[in-house]
């Protein structure tokens, strides 16, 4: 994904645009031309131009942080995808389309003349344009932390998330059973709060065509978050294998590490293990070597001083 061309960094510039046009009073071209270094801003309010807006809302904030990532060589504020001036005719075109969106009325489409119900109709498709990125977050730590399989992933529907008995309902397994996962405390409430702007029984995890995902879509998601955080060829399949292993090493048992992972084969569990041991030798042993290595390199060093003093002495 292009997080340039994503409907997250799009839609947050487009609001933050409508809202600091209407909070600080700015002519709409004034607010598209105002440049990165003429702001400053923390958690309460925002420094434009030396004019101060107090309580900047939290899309705000988010929009900031991701221009910043993506755009930190740009000059404006509110650049274009390809870092240039975001011009007043193509900011009106996307803001009919998100009244369009929105089911309201396009004209009047000015930031300063928008009506109070068209203003809150943009603010309430805040969840729809950050929903890409809350998914991708979502979708990465069921795969980390409880080890999900893609497929497993895409198939989740609302109903699925048991908040009540915190549990994960999988379907259709890979061994064509019906399994359950404990939904772990620290999740109960960012899945909570995304499952509350969805329709019941609805898919998780959607695409741009608002088409329920598939595994190939858990895969990119998942290869983009490792990218973002410098991980090269991060794959569910490794995020794992990776837990696996970790849970291992802290010595959980074959049986529960099998039941976490829901290996139909204990043995599978149990090559966790014999990885892990043959692993555990190499390191051993290659410190060993390491160690000998560098003993056998400090002796040669001293023999050959030794040799230079009695060359001296000569």
């Amino acid at each position: 994904m292009d997080l340039a061309q994503s409907t997250n960094f799009m839609g947050l510039r487009d609001l933050s645009v409508v809202w600091l046009t209407r909070k600080a009073g700015f002519p709409l071209r004034q607010t598209l031309e105002i440049l990165r270094d003429e702001v400053l801003t923390d958690s309460s309010a925002i420094l434009v131009q030396e004019q101060l807006v107090a309580e900047p809302p939290r899309f705000v904030l988010d929009y900031m942080a991701c221009r910043d990532a993506l755009f930190g060589k740009s000059l404006f504020l509110f650049p274009t995808s390809d870092g240039a001036l975001y011009r007043p005719t193509k900011f009106t075109k996307r803001i009919k389309k998100l009244l369009e969106e929105a089911n309201m009325a396009t004209s009047p489409s000015h930031p300063t003349e928008l009506s109070d119900e068209q203003y809150q109709a943009l603010l309430n498709m805040r969840f729809k344009i950050q929903r890409p990125i809350y998914q991708s977050a979502l979708a990465v730590a069921l795969c980390s932390y409880l080890g999900l399989r893609p497929s497993e992933v895409a198939k989740l529907i609302t109903t699925d998330l048991d908040f009540d008995n915190r549990k994960i309902y999988l379907r259709q397994t890979k061994s064509q059973e019906d399994q359950e996962l404990p939904l772990l405390s620290f999740m109960i409430e960012p899945f909570k709060s995304y499952v509350q702007n969805l329709p019941r029984r609805s898919p998780l995890f959607i695409n741009a065509q608002g088409l329920q995902w598939d595994r190939r879509d858990v895969t990119e998601a998942v290869a983009q978050w490792g990218l973002e955080f410098g991980v090269e060829d991060l794959t569910a399949r490794r995020m794992r294998a990776s837990l696996g292993a970790m849970l291992a090493r802290i010595g959980v048992p074959p049986a529960m590490l099998g039941k976490i992972l829901r290996h139909k084969d204990a043995a599978t569990a149990l090559r966790h293990y014999n990885e892990l041991e043959v692993e555990e030798m190499r390191r051993l042993l290659e410190n060993l070597q390491t160690r000998q290595f560098n003993y056998d390199q400090q002796t040669i060093r001293d023999f050959q001083r030794l040799y230079d003093l009695l060359e001296g002495d000569e």
